[in-house]
């Protein structure tokens, strides 16, 4: 292999899909909704000797899916999905049957307490216990309903019913709605882009702090060459609660990523792998700035060559080296101080801007 520095032998059981397996990682890598928490081996993320090889060292891997893609496994357990499958729902099963067959874990917690948040605990708790279910069904069945040879995964029941409180809001949300509000009022301002996310920077660093992902969200968002459509959607809308609702699932949006950031800070050089699943394009775009791997003295550069593509090269060098200062500077000292109720405060007179904005249209 090419990464590896000896010879290894993998035997899988005779009953394994092989040709399938490699077909679906395949899939999997070409529709671009998997991104890795880290620097993934040059034969491919998802190739079955680099996970076998990976597993022989001790490192576990973990998938971190969004709540599009735990729902619709969740629907094909319990037999709602609608065949031919729909591109999100191809993706899901195509996710589910390459790591059942490759033995790798799921942790949808943040995908559970979206749902949670916007349709209630009973319907969380309810999908859980499909989503678990879809989790323990035969690999095969999902290699089968994967490929189009089948379109159930057989007489499957759910999990047993939890009565776990998810809707409660997770802090991490409250800190990336408040950022959310806050790039949601400079979208509608009549500044240039590239002064938006100026702004963002400085407004983080003097009245709140530097939230990482949320920043790489809006250092996309703002820019003039991202596919930024569904990122915050109806914005601009007549009715401004929907405003509101597309600001609380690009909050959301945010979550995942800060999720991610999280999990692969705390694992350090540990034995843990993340991988960030998701059947949003422009979320994926985001989430690949998560893991970037520079020290301090080049950070400038990895930041201005991986959002070249959004920016113009005059604009990226100037984003570049304020985010790369921001950084720096939020990582030596703590966050602004303020009222107990700040982030409270900053929410309503978020809102109070969003839902206010006088240029809305039908």
């Amino acid at each position: 292999m090419d990464d590896l520095d000896s010879f290894f032998a993998v035997q899988f059981p005779p009953d394994f899909p092989m040709d399938d397996v490699i077909q679906i990682a395949s899939d999997l890598t070409a529709d671009g909704g998997i991104i890795a928490g880290y620097i993934p081996a040059e034969r491919g993320l998802l190739d079955l000797m680099v996970m076998k090889y990976s597993e022989l060292l001790g490192e576990t891997t973990i998938i971190l899916p969004d709540r599009n893609l735990v729902s619709r496994m969740a629907a094909i357990a319990e037999g709602r999905a609608r065949y031919p499958l729909d591109k999100i729902s191809q993706l899901a099963a195509d996710l589910m049957a390459y790591c059942q067959c490759m033995d790798l874990n799921f942790d949808p917690a943040i995908a559970f307490h979206e749902l949670a948040h916007k349709e209630g605990n009973d319907e969380a708790n309810r999908e859980l216990a499909w989503f678990r279910a879809s989790n323990n069904a035969p690999p095969l069945a999902w290699v089968d309903i994967s490929r189009g040879r089948a379109e159930t995964l057989g007489l499957l029941s759910p999990a047993p019913l939890t009565n776990h409180d998810l809707a409660a809001p997770l802090n991490r949300w409250k800190r990336n709605y408040t950022v959310a509000l806050k790039i949601a009022e400079l979208e509608l301002s009549n500044s240039k882009p590239i002064e938006r996310a100026l702004a963002l920077l400085d407004w983080m660093l003097t009245d709140f702090f530097l939230a990482g992902p949320a920043a790489i969200f809006a250092s996309m968002y703002f820019s003039p060459n991202a596919a930024k459509k569904r990122l915050m959607k109806s914005l601009r809308s007549a009715d401004r609660e929907k405003a509101i609702d597309g600001v609380r699932n690009a909050a959301w949006d945010m979550t995942h990523l800060s999720e991610l950031a999280r999990r692969m800070r705390e694992e350090g050089d540990g034995p843990g792998r993340f991988i960030f699943a998701t059947g949003d394009r422009g979320l994926a775009e985001v989430a690949k700035l998560i893991p970037i791997d520079a020290e301090p003295c080049d950070l400038k550069e990895e930041l201005a060559r991986q959002m070249s593509i959004w920016w113009s090269e005059r604009d990226v060098a100037t984003l570049a080296m304020r985010f790369a200062d921001a950084i720096l500077v939020s990582s030596s000292r703590p966050p602004p101080t303020g009222p107990e109720n700040l982030i409270a405060n900053l929410i309503v007179t978020g809102e109070q801007a969003v839902r206010g904005w006088q240029g809305a249209t039908s």
